[in-house]
């Protein structure tokens, strides 16, 4: 499991907006700023890994675990699942038979079947040999790509986002007191 964390450098109380404030001002905004930028990575994450691989979305948000900060542990951040780096080919849009295979979305899967399991599961599968079985469902490998938007965003735009947001969420801590 991948974990991106946001830690704040300098110190909170070397901030100068922050000598106005009492700490536990500080603290509330420092975990409200945190859960935020978290989000905001996931977002990003998503939008950004899903844009390269050519996929939904919601395909790749499934696979990242949103870690929240509360004010006993302040630390958040996104992790990818354990079952995450790969997509079901069934997940990436509605299949469809034709005579090479099974169309998903933009991809075409040469060989490959629909079939409904006896579980319910409906999935686009491939034999591996030319026997009736063993079959195993088509799938997308994603985690390479998850793993190199994740370092890219984590190294200055998360932390200038963090900057941001804790900046307002104290103005606000201060305002509402």
């Amino acid at each position: 499991m991948l974990n991106i964390t946001v830690m704040p450098q300098p110190q909170f109380s070397e901030w100068n907006i922050a000598l106005g404030a009492s700490e536990r001002q500080i603290k509330t905004a420092a975990v409200r700023a945190l859960n935020k930028t978290a989000r905001w990575m996931r977002t990003h994450i998503a939008r950004q890994a899903a844009q390269s691989l050519n996929v939904r979305v919601g395909a790749i948000r499934k696979e990242l675990i949103l870690l929240r900060a509360k004010g006993s542990n302040p630390y958040a951040g996104v992790a990818i699942g354990k079952t995450a780096g790969v997509i079901k080919a069934s997940e990436l849009g509605s299949p469809r038979q034709n005579k090479r295979g099974t169309r998903v979305g933009k991809r075409q899967y040469d060989g490959a079947f629909i079939s409904t399991m006896p579980s319910g599961h409906r999935g686009v599968f491939r034999r591996k040999r030319k026997s009736r079985l063993p079959i195993r469902e088509v799938q997308l490998v994603t985690t390479g790509r998850i793993a190199s938007v994740m370092e890219a965003l984590a190294d200055k735009q998360a932390m200038s986002r963090f900057e941001t947001l804790f900046e307002h969420e104290l103005k606000y801590a201060m305002k509402a007191a």
